[in-house]
């Protein structure tokens, strides 16, 4: 057996150069430097970046998706150079154009929906005390270093309420702007069908107190910035009239050539027939609704004039494809008199678009229909801007505000009821007296396509907010 004899450790054995240790340091320490390092450094530097620049909250408690008018102002932030932090719900695709701008973050706030089928006043009080707290915890995130936060009313409750708070004690520097789509009291009003309610009185208080803190307010009509005026004491000085107008992805179509390339390509819509008549886009008309399927429109009169229109005997009056866009919770209840109505000349197609397809959909329509009923009487529909970017003229229901937007007999027909409804669609669709009446109003609506929301935008309000 021989023995070993342990000498020691030989230190001589790891006397490597300085790069090489140099070297096995860098190898060991890359996944740290890497992974962890590197990215902080770099959002930290990134974030300095947004800090500096102006930014501005946009906040809406609807689907995005269909918000256009949020949206828009999105857009026409971002391109002046602000850093905009766009909040809402996410129930549909977005457009592409919010989606692929570097300037526009996508914030989403959780739908709750009443799936319980808790009484009306019970599911609202747990709704407003759920939101106001993930809207609290959303809210302070996003203010913090911003310049402005716009939110659309309505809905204001609970949102309006929270941004007075952290405005107030916490982001004292950043600015509220309210766009005014309509008034929340007169909406819930739709519900109750009495303005003295303790709970639509409240939200008329509500809406009007808090108001006050704002420092801007958007009107979508002129009457509607003369209620505030009067009615909540707002100072006019801090009321703006921005009228929606359509975006640039709404457009006529250029001949009937282009019409009929578009109708084929969606025969999901299109090819329709029903035991009396198949649809042809050659001889037959479309009329086009847009809807939420809400309290605010009043669908018996589109189908009570239907009604007349297809009892009609005049054979010089064309078969209807009525397309309606949109969903909500009167759809149901309009579907079953459309079942109950049984028409022979006309067909109904419900449809749900994306964003996209709505304006390709809305340029094809010969005749638009708005059942806007107006809760308050200063709104205007979007709807109808919509259709105007298409060049569609359109039969509106008549309220106060409306004549700022639909010219009687100019670039639309405003009716009081199906009767009256009924009578647009037989003098504008006859074949022997009608193409006058129609070409008339649809060169009025023609005009109003030129009219876009950029121009207006950057006039009206966007040259206060831009960047030197």
């Amino acid at each position: 057996m021989s023995w070993i004899e342990y000498k020691g450790f030989d230190h001589g054995a790891f006397e490597f150069a300085g790069w090489v240790w140099g070297l096995i340091i860098v190898y060991f320490a890359s996944p740290l430097i890497f992974y962890i390092v590197l990215p902080a450094i770099t959002n930290r530097f990134h974030s300095r970046l947004k800090i500096k620049k102006n930014q501005i909250v946009i906040c809406v408690l609807g689907d995005l998706g269909h918000s256009p008018r949020m949206c828009y102002h999105a857009e026409s932030f971002a391109k002046l150079g602000y850093q905009v932090k766009l909040c809402g719900y996410v129930e549909s695709l977005l457009p592409l154009d919010i989606l692929n701008d570097e300037e526009i973050d996508i914030y989403q706030i959780k739908v709750i929906k009443n799936y319980f089928h808790l009484p009306y006043i019970l599911f609202g009080l747990l709704k407003v005390l759920y939101q106001s707290i993930t809207l609290t915890s959303l809210l302070f995130n996003v203010m913090e270093n911003s310049n402005y936060i716009l939110i659309q009313n309505p809905p204001s409750l609970p949102i309006l309420l929270i941004i007075v708070i952290l405005k107030k004690f916490w982001f004292k520097n950043c600015k509220i702007i309210i766009d005014w789509h309509n008034l929340n009291y007169t909406i819930l009003n739709l519900k109750f069908q009495n303005l003295q309610h303790p709970i639509v009185k409240f939200m008329k208080f509500y809406e009007s107190f808090l108001s006050k803190y704002s420092y801007l307010n958007l009107v979508v009509s002129k009457k509607m910035g003369i209620f505030l005026n009067k009615e909540f004491g707002i100072n006019k000085a801090k009321i703006i009239t921005l009228y929606d107008k359509a975006a640039n992805h709404f457009k006529p179509v250029s001949s009937q050539d282009e019409k009929l390339k578009i109708i084929a390509k969606f025969p999901q819509i299109f090819e329709v027939s029903n035991n009396f008549f198949e649809f042809e886009a050659n001889k037959d008309k479309i009329i086009i609704s847009s809807t939420s399927f809400s309290e605010d429109e009043d669908f018996s009169v589109l189908i009570q004039a239907l009604m007349l229109y297809d009892e009609e005997i005049n054979k010089s009056l064309p078969n209807l494809l009525v397309i309606i866009t949109g969903k909500g919770p009167l759809k149901e209840k309009f579907l079953n008199q459309v079942k109950k109505a049984d028409f022979t000349k006309i067909i109904v197609k419900t449809i749900w678009v994306s964003s996209e397809d709505y304006p390709t959909i809305l340029s094809v329509a010969d005749l638009g229909v708005s059942l806007h009923k107006s809760s308050s009487g200063v709104d205007l529909p979007m709807k109808i801007v919509d259709l105007f970017g298409c060049g569609i003229p359109v039969i509106s229901l008549t309220f106060d505000s409306i004549e700022e937007l639909v010219k009687d007999g100019v670039n639309g027909i405003l009716v009081k009821d199906f009767i009256g409804m009924f009578n647009a669609l037989e003098i504008l669709l006859n074949e022997n007296n009608g193409p006058e009446s129609l070409e008339k109003i649809k060169k009025g609506a023609m005009l109003e396509s030129q009219e876009r929301w950029d121009e207006t935008w950057n006039t009206t309000f966007g040259s206060l907010f831009r960047l030197d």
